[in-house]
């Protein structure tokens, strides 16, 4: 019953569109992955990489005037339950300004949003148009640009490493820390 009526919403014009991971095509690989960025930014952090059968990360560097770095993963548990950690560090552009750490967050995804990463990593669709690859240009980066690498990991199956803004924004949405007000 569920299957269909998702299958029907994904033919409703004007439905949101179903998660979904952007599949690497025949041009090559979306991009290369941020796993190695995750694991230096958390050993430079003292914080713990996790290791679990399904991730979700997200890395991000980048910024106008200060460049922040940041790391976000969400790890799937035995029981179904997603787990996310965010670490972070800030640094002002002046010659050998040092790090400042960000606020650590973690918190346990609701079941409705786990269902839907579940959901969302287990589908594959045509990525949006490519943004600039893995090559970075030199001096400050353009006003408020953060590029944002999504990898998923699952163990005994390849790693899918895609740019933030070439998949689906709801990967992306869902694996943020939630708002503290």
């Amino acid at each position: 019953m569920i299957a269909a009526l998702l299958i029907a919403l994904a033919s409703v014009p004007g439905a949101p569109p179903l998660p979904c991971v952007p599949a690497a095509s025949d041009k090559g690989a979306l991009t290369s992955s941020a796993l190695d960025e995750h694991r230096a930014l958390r050993a430079a952090l003292g914080a713990p990489m996790p290791d679990a059968p399904a991730m979700v990360m997200l890395h991000g560097k980048g910024g106008h005037l200060v460049t922040d770095e940041y790391s976000i993963i969400l790890a799937r548990h035995a029981d179904a339950s997603w787990h996310g950690t965010a670490v972070g560090r800030s640094q002002i552009w002046v010659k050998d300004a040092p790090f400042e750490p960000m606020k650590r967050a973690e918190w346990t995804l609701d079941e409705a949003a786990g269902k839907t990463l579940d959901r969302a990593i287990a589908r594959r669709c045509p990525p949006t148009p490519a943004l600039p690859r893995d090559a970075t240009p030199p001096g400050p980066p353009p006003r408020d640009v953060i590029p944002e690498k999504i990898d998923v990991v699952r163990r005994g199956k390849s790693t899918v490493s895609f740019y933030a803004p070439t998949g689906d924004a709801t990967i992306a949405a869902l694996i943020r820390p939630p708002q503290q007000h």
